[in-house]
């Protein structure tokens, strides 16, 4: 049955159960064929402690234990009607033998104990469940034998409650350890032992011995039970019944030989075997049941002794035990530490030489007297430790008595509170120090515990008037937290102050308003939070306040202004916004008339109404000329208003940028033809294949020129070059460049703003609204490039524009 439970666990209860079963009816009809001639019942019927063994070792539970019992009625009536007896006899022994088996089963597991023999108390519980079983079985079949097969009741009832008793009780024990480890290794003597208890056995049941020597091998058992584990007990218990009983069902042994020389009835023979096997369970399981109980509570008192040990040395209070003699019979690891020495070193010696005391003298006055009882229960000493200087130790002493209540030893247990006051110290000083910050503490009620010199000027109290007498939030404005209630949906009072640490936050801040001890109200901002002790619990609650009357009053003051000025810029956003539509407006109007004076003039210069002067040519390329430089003004500013706006809208495309270079040259010819300047054009003879607004980037392109044309004096260079950038393969790169007065470089960033001047064309009177260069870096931005300038006064302008080669054109704002 060792290692049942596992193996059921592994392959099925359910399987185990038919297995055990089978046993069940094999050893029910080995049991009737071999049983004594003349006899109504067995010798021995193993197949009831088999039976009540595997459940026992299997703890299958109420509903698989009701099935199997039911089992072990059919196997039990089966064997018995196969063995040769009538079928009304075998169903009621069958039904006997699983009444049997479901009573002790019962009794062993009521209230669903688990079944054990780890004290006498499990034993007496088997021996009583046994003796219970026994008397069901020897009822109901001593009735079945008297009634159905005309035998004597009493001798049927006796032999079958002994046969199946003895059967239980020696395997029953076998069901309980299975699920036991073992309790040591095999070893040598664990073999002689078997040796000594199956041979013994062997050779007492085997010849015809007397029967003084029939109780021979019950020695051999109890050197077992008393050397070796539960296991080892019941599994030989098994082993001498079967020898046992199979020797005597052969008529060897001492049993036999008295049944056949001294004329013993065979129920007799049988129930001095059963008396036998019973005799040697109930000594062997006694031994065996107080020697684990022994060995146990050795096992316990080491474990004590050694955790006593442990929780002396690593305690973080000293532990000093002193004798009646005042000497030091024992201290942990802590006391030795303080005193510098190793324990072996210092136990034996007196404590007053020992202890580094001032008042060695009443120390060892003290000492002296433990017996007498003169040792305070509490007291504190300044030790002198070397290396941490001096140690403030409270102590508190026990003392230890005998049975006659006679004082034997004085326990002192000291704790070093050197750190702890001094951090108290220092606590209460940066408390008091704080003269500026109102520290409140409370208790988880709200009672005030705490309040520091910052809260007595904040709020004008003395500590002396509110500690443990007021409820903090009797400090603050009573509409206030009236208000604050209604919020939380609580009942007003202290519980508005905590009632998110007391919902798990960690700390709140907000502002309060305190009400001062002569009515005057103070702004503070107030941080909350918990005080925790060691295990986490919460103990009370700590306010550090700070007055900010004066800030809030600030920032209310600042918020009122800033409104002011929210106010005065969405007045000038509307007045620009105006002032855009206006120009908007405006230049579309401008447009279409000018339009129409380009038109007429460009008819009378064709002759359109007949031959002109030189003179009238003259003044017409005039107006023609100042009619085109008032529309691009007229375009800029419709320009600078969609940007403005955001709605400068690109069309991008694939185009040559070189195509775009060369047109926007030549639109600007007209004006550089009149002027006495030098004109480079530098453009690669590669495709400059951008993706991008060919319209908007000649704008670009017109706009960079006719600023290089503006800017530069007669006699002057300006340059345009095109190329692929050679750091950038990924971009292209427009220079244009001029030998113009330059520009001062604290302009140099301001010359992209829309309307700006620089300093220089103001001074020499250059015309220009200023809006060129502003729309030459949205058109560079809104193609996904960049503009840049190097310039320097008298040294003039290169502007550098890269683009993209696959550039992402996008609005414009």
């Amino acid at each position: 049955m060792i290692g049942v439970s596992h193996l059921a666990r592994r392959a099925g209860w359910s399987v185990w159960a038919v297995l055990a079963l089978v046993g069940v009816f094999v050893l029910g009809l080995t049991s009737v064929h071999f049983a004594l001639p003349g006899s109504t019942v067995a010798l021995w019927w193993p197949a009831a402690g088999l039976a009540v063994s595997f459940l026992l070792a299997t703890d299958p539970g109420p509903r698989r234990s009701a099935v199997f019992v039911l089992g072990v009625l059919v196997s039990s009536g089966a064997a018995n009607y196969v063995g040769g007896r009538p079928v009304l006899v075998s169903v009621l022994y069958g039904f006997a033998n699983a009444a049997e088996v479901a009573v002790v089963h019962g009794l062993l597991t009521a209230r669903g104990r688990r079944p054990g023999l780890a004290s006498m108390d499990d034993l007496w519980r088997l021996i009583a469940a046994t003796v219970t079983g026994a008397a069901v079985i020897g009822l109901l079949a001593g009735l079945t034998a008297h009634v159905v097969l005309g035998g004597d009741f009493f001798d049927s009832a006796s032999a079958a409650a002994a046969s199946h008793g003895a059967a239980v009780l020696v395997m029953a024990p076998l069901g309980i350890a299975a699920g036991l480890r073992r309790v040591r290794r095999p070893e040598l003597e664990d073999v002689a032992q078997w040796v000594v208890v199956v041979g013994v056995t062997s050779w007492v049941f085997h010849q015809n011995q007397s029967l003084p020597l029939a109780f021979l091998p019950i020695p051999g058992l109890v050197w077992g039970a008393l050397r070796l584990g539960l296991r080892t007990v019941a599994m030989q218990l098994l082993v001498v019944g079967v020898v046992a009983v199979t020797l005597t069902s052969a008529r060897g042994g001492p049993f036999a030989a008295a049944g056949q020389l001294g004329g013993i009835r065979p129920e007799t023979v049988g129930a001095l075997t059963q008396a036998f096997l019973a005799t040697a369970a109930v000594t062997t399981l006694s031994l065996a049941v107080a020697t684990t109980q022994r060995r146990a509570a050795l096992a316990d008192l080491r474990s004590e002794v050694e955790l006593s040990g442990v929780v002396l040395d690593t305690a973080a209070s000293a532990i000093i035990v002193v004798d009646t003699a005042g000497r030091i019979a024992r201290l942990n690891a802590t006391a030795a530490r303080l005193l510098g020495d190793a324990e072996e070193a210092l136990v034996g010696r007196p404590a007053a030489e020992v202890l580094p005391v001032d008042d060695r003298e009443g120390l060892a006055a003290r000492m002296d007297a433990i017996a007498d009882g003169a040792a305070p229960l509490h007291e504190e000493q300044d030790w002198r430790v070397e290396g941490l200087g001096v140690r403030h130790l409270i102590w508190t002493n026990a003392y230890l008595t005998d049975d006659d209540g006679l004082r034997t030893h004085l326990v002192k247990t000291g704790v070093d509170v050197t750190d702890e006051r001094a951090a108290r110290t220092f606590v209460e000083a940066v408390l008091e120090a704080a003269t500026a910050t109102a520290i409140v503490g409370t208790d988880l009620d709200g009672v005030i515990t705490l309040f520091n010199r910052g809260a007595e000027t904040v709020l004008g109290w003395r500590a002396s008037e509110v500690v443990g007498a007021r409820d903090w939030s009797l400090l603050h404005d009573p509409a206030e937290v009236e208000r604050r209630a209604t919020e939380l949906g609580i009942e007003p009072g202290f519980g508005v102050l905590v009632h998110r640490l007391r919902g798990g936050a960690a700390t709140e801040t907000r502002d309060w308003t305190y009400v001062r001890k002569g009515g005057a109200r103070r702004t503070v901002s107030l941080t909350m939070s918990g005080i925790r002790d060691e295990s986490g619990r919460l103990t009370g609650y700590l306010g550090v306040a700070e007055d900010v009357t004066r800030r809030r009053q600030a920032e209310v003051a600042l918020q009122v202004a800033l409104d002011r000025e929210r106010q005065a810029v969405e007045e000038l956003t509307a007045l620009d916004r105006t002032k855009s539509d206006f120009v908007s407006a405006v230049s579309h109007e401008l447009r279409t008339p000018l339009a129409s004076v380009l038109g007429y003039t460009e008819m009378l210069e064709d002759g359109a109404a007949g031959p002109l002067t030189d003179r009238q040519l003259e003044l017409l390329s005039r107006v023609d000329r100042n009619a085109r430089r008032l529309l691009s003004l007229i375009e800029d500013l419709l320009l600078n208003s969609r940007i403005e706006a955001g709605r400068l809208e690109l069309q991008p495309r694939r185009c040559d940028l070189s195509d775009v270079v060369a047109s926007a040259w030549t639109s600007v010819a007209t004006v550089t033809s009149q002027r006495d300047l030098v004109r480079d054009i530098d453009v690669s003879p590669r495709p400059l294949w951008v993706e991008g607004d060919p319209g908007a980037l000649e704008r670009m392109v017109t706009n960079l020129l006719s600023n290089a044309v503006k800017f530069t004096p007669d006699g002057g260079r300006v340059s345009l070059a095109a190329h692929p950038d050679d750091r950038d393969p990924g971009t292209v790169c427009l220079t244009v460049s001029d030998s113009g007065m330059g520009i001062p470089p604290a302009d140099h960033e301001r010359v992209f703003a829309r309307f700006f001047r620089s300093s220089a064309a103001n001074e020499q009177a250059i015309q220009g609204p200023g809006l060129g260069l502003s729309i030459v870096r949205a058109i560079a931005e809104g193609h996904g490039g960049s503009v840049s300038l190097e310039s320097a006064p008298d040294a003039g302008s290169t502007f550098t524009v890269t683009l993209p080669v696959t550039g992402s054109a996008r609005r414009v704002s």
